[in-house]
This record gives C-alpha cells, structure tokens and sequence, in this order.
C-alpha cells in the first residue's frame, strides 16, 4: 500500500495506491503523470493565476476556449439546471468560477491517468471528493462538522463521493435565495464525481430543497447535516454497519 500527497487547487490531493501487483517504481512514475495532470488542470481553471485560461476567459482575451475548458463550462451549466441553481458558478459575480465543480472534475482525472498506467487498486482523495478504482468498494469516513477528529460513520464506496462543508468554504457558497444557510455539511454518493462535486456544493446552498431533488436522481444518494445538529438524508442512503470507525 503506497500513500502520496499533491497539494494543488488549494487543497491537497491525496493518493492511496492499494495495488499489491505492480512494482513501486511503476506506481511511483504513474502518481507523477497523475500529479501532472492535477497540475494542468490547475494552471487551466485557476482564478488566482493570472494567465491561467480561465482567467484570461473572464477578462475577456482568451481567443478560442480548449476543449477541455468548454467541456468544465458545459458541465457546470448542466449542474447548474439539475440543481434548480443552487449550484451557480457565476453566483459570485459576473465572472465564472468553477471550483465547486472543477476539483471532482480533476481527481476523475487523476484517477483515469493511474488506471491507464495499469494501476489496479486505490482512492483519490480530492480534499473530500472522492472517486475509487471501479469493481472494489471502499470504506469511507464521514467527518463530523462539529469536531475534527470524530466520524458521523462510514459509507461503502464502490465508484465516487463528494463532501462539503460551510465550516470549510461557507464564504464562498450563497443560496440562490438570498436565505441564510443552515446546511453545515453535505455528502453525496453515485458515481459521476464531476457532477456529484456539484450536488455537494448546492446542498450546502440549498439545503432541504436540493436534498428533495437529489432524492429523485437516480443511484445517487445524499445526506446533509444542519446548524442545528440534525442530519436528513434520502431514503437510498445509510451509513455502512462494518468498521463504523473508518478514516478516510
């Protein structure tokens, strides 16, 4: 079992690699095409570099927008129409910010580098979106918002799951709505990363109403917990009665 840490997106990446097959220098050299990538995607989306395409985007002097940044912009509007636009990356301001989306986007991408240097086992771990090598569940922890170092439980991962937080990134989400939020923490289950990344963020916005609509999608499940402790959650999820104690 090999660990590794990339800091990138403001968060750190991390990788564990549960391949017992392949040789380390193998692993070794495809967690640095992986990280590569990460950091393509970085210098591509970043708000806070300056020539980086978005935000030559927003400032109006890219020429014509990469694919993969036209793919980024189709998907958050997409997110933006699922979630009724408690998830709206130019909510901020006429600028578009795709973080709450971009992050999942990018670790789905990690992961598909590894499994193309024939990788066979392990979990990135995006800041606390999640995906994993397919056809294996994982035991992931859900931390609780209120203390640091305790687990609400473990859920049984088989494909991705995204978290959020407003004790983490509350400044930077605002309900559509104009209401205050009272949603302190969210996890969303299924298996599109890039979209559950969204449906993370929109329920920290949105709350009770984004959790009804997401319990109308399909093989995606989610559960939130309020300001007040109370946790809800639709009916297709539950946390996993073996080794409730996990960490992530």
């Amino acid at each position: 079992m090999i660990s590794y840490v990339h800091h990138a997106m403001g968060t750190a990446f991390s990788f564990l690699i549960t391949d017992e097959k392949t040789d380390k220098s193998t692993i070794e050299e495809a967690l640095l095409m992986a990280c590569s990538e990460i950091d393509s995607q970085d210098n591509r989306f970043s708000p806070w570099k300056k020539e980086s395409e978005l935000s030559l985007y927003n400032r109006g002097e890219a020429k014509e927008p990469s694919d993969l940044f036209i793919e980024v912009l189709e998907e958050c509007e997409r997110a933006k129409v699922i979630t009724a636009g408690h998830f709206d990356p130019w909510a901020l301001g006429e600028k578009f910010n795709p973080t709450g989306l971009v992050k999942g986007w990018t670790a789905k991408r990690a992961l598909s580098t590894l499994i193309k240097a024939g990788i066979d086992g392990g979990v990135v771990n995006a800041g606390g979106d999640i995906c994993v090598f397919p056809g294996r569940p994982y035991l992931i922890g859900v931390q609780d918002p209120f203390n640091s170092k305790e687990l609400l439980g473990a859920i049984e991962v088989t494909d991705a799951v995204a978290t959020s937080g407003s004790y983490e990134r509350g400044d930077h989400i605002v309900n559509v709505k104009g209401n205050a939020i009272t949603t302190v923490a969210a996890t969303v289950t299924g298996k599109d990363l890039t979209l559950l990344d969204a449906l993370a963020t929109a329920l920290i916005a949105g709350g009770d109403e984004v959790l009804t609509l997401i319990s109308k999608m399909e093989d995606i499940a989610a559960m939130i917990v309020k300001s007040d402790g109370s946790m809800l959650a639709t009916a297709n999820f539950s946390f996993s009665e073996e080794n409730r104690t996990s960490t992530e």
